[in-house]
């Protein structure tokens, strides 16, 4: 949308130094030593109407600067339009209304154009659309309870039973923040997960086993370790994935037992299918939290001491890949990951404590981008879930709870 479409047409403000050449006559003559012509640009209401009148979100208008001697070469009109287009650029970019970037190349040949015919020089300035300012974030409350979010677990479209560290209660929330339910249980809930025929798994606090609960919230054992329960899922074939991690604290005297971390795959009857301790060459350390994309990959998180990391294992446990975090500049503490999901187009969620964001990884194991970030203000995610329609869950270490819609770019 131009604003002058011919020179004529644009309004000019004379700069010179003005030098009287006889003070003793009764009219003073003024001539003018220097002249230059500078543009005068639309001001601040002028370009609230440009911007109201356009059709679309997206849009760049075109400033006319007159050039300042017809006699010039082409090399000198060329540095004049580099100047020109630095000199727009630095003064929009002080307003801070505007963000320069580069034009298409059908736009540049048509500026190209207009320079070698009328002579002139543009600065093309190009607003963001607005969509790519808007935040991600579709919901946000907070929830009953005192202690950090243990776990979210989705029962539903748009529910999710939520657990804190201090309580002994299990809550029932809509994702637009409404609390559905509130059921107490006997014991502290650290883990849930649900298999397809509906069967509700759940680990209790520092637990070494696993119980199946009724609609009632009564429990009844199902599965049993030596070593205690650090994270359970569960696969599309009705399967369970366990994952055991060294005894925390114990109420028994004597030595704690000498067994090894692994990851388990049961059968629907609890048969065990395979068993493995290795990730590779190396032993598994501290795993926790585990998770199953849509390819079958299994994602397992291992707590080493000062190298936290995630393991992708195939379905039959044959590590592929680990992912130690990325380099970037808003992360300046050591990659703390605390929960792990998948969605249903393979993307995998890591829940990094320490530098409050949430790391969002294809379905390989690489580097995608983030969910949020620490400026967005959201400290200390250790929870985090997915649902089928594209909402993810995160939970704070503060009882917060925030919901992202990942459907929207």
């Amino acid at each position: 949308m131009p604003l002058c479409t011919r020179r004529s047409q644009a309004s000019v403000t004379s700069y010179g130094s003005m030098d009287p050449t006889s003070t003793g006559n009764s009219k003073c003559t003024i001539r003018i030593t220097s002249f230059r012509e500078l543009p005068s640009y639309p001001t601040p209401n002028q370009r609230k109407e440009i911007f109201s009148t356009a059709s679309s979100s997206s849009f760049q208008t075109s400033y006319i600067l007159p050039n300042e001697a017809s006699t010039l070469t082409d090399s000198h009109n060329t540095d004049i339009s580099d100047v020109s287009r630095q000199f727009w650029q630095i003064r929009d970019l002080e307003r801070g209304r505007f963000n320069v970037d580069g034009s298409s190349e059908e736009e540049e040949e048509e500026a190209a154009e207009s320079e070698t015919v009328s002579n002139l020089s543009y600065s093309t300035i190009h607003e963001t659309p607005r969509i790519a300012r808007d935040r991600k974030e579709a919901f946000r409350f907070n929830i009953e309870g005192t202690g950090a979010i243990q776990c979210i677990f989705v029962l539903q479209t748009g529910q999710c039973w939520i657990t804190r560290h201090n309580d002994k209660m299990l809550y029932l929330y809509h994702r637009n923040g409404h609390k559905k339910e509130a059921r107490s249980i006997s014991s502290k809930l650290t883990l849930i997960a649900r298999r397809e025929d509906k069967t509700i798994l759940a680990v209790p606090h520092l637990a070494q086993a696993v119980y199946k609960m009724s609609p009632t919230g009564s429990l009844a054992q199902f599965l049993s370790f030596d070593l205690q329960v650090g994270g359970v899922c569960c696969t599309s074939r009705s399967e369970t994935l366990v994952t055991t991690t060294p005894i925390q604290r114990s109420q028994k005297k004597g030595p704690r037992p000498r067994k090894v971390p692994s990851v388990i795959r049961f059968s629907q009857t609890g048969e065990v299918i395979w068993c493995i301790k290795n990730k590779g060459v190396d032993p598994f350390v501290r795993p926790s939290k585990v998770a199953v994309n849509k390819n079958g990959d299994i994602c397992v998180l291992d707590h080493e001491p000062s190298r936290e990391h995630v393991v992708f294992l195939s379905p039959d446990g044959e590590e592929k890949r680990r992912y130690y975090g990325v380099q970037h500049p808003d992360l300046v503490h050591p990659f703390a990951p605390r929960d792990v999901c998948c969605d249903r187009k393979g993307h995998v969620y890591v829940a990094d404590l320490h530098n409050s964001v949430v790391h969002v990884l294809d379905k390989t194991g690489r580097f995608s981008h983030f969910l949020f970030k620490k400026h967005d203000g959201n400290p200390y995610p250790v929870a985090i879930a997915c649902e089928t329609d594209g909402f993810v869950w995160v939970g704070l270490s503060s009882g917060a709870i925030r919901i992202y819609d990942t459907n929207k770019t």
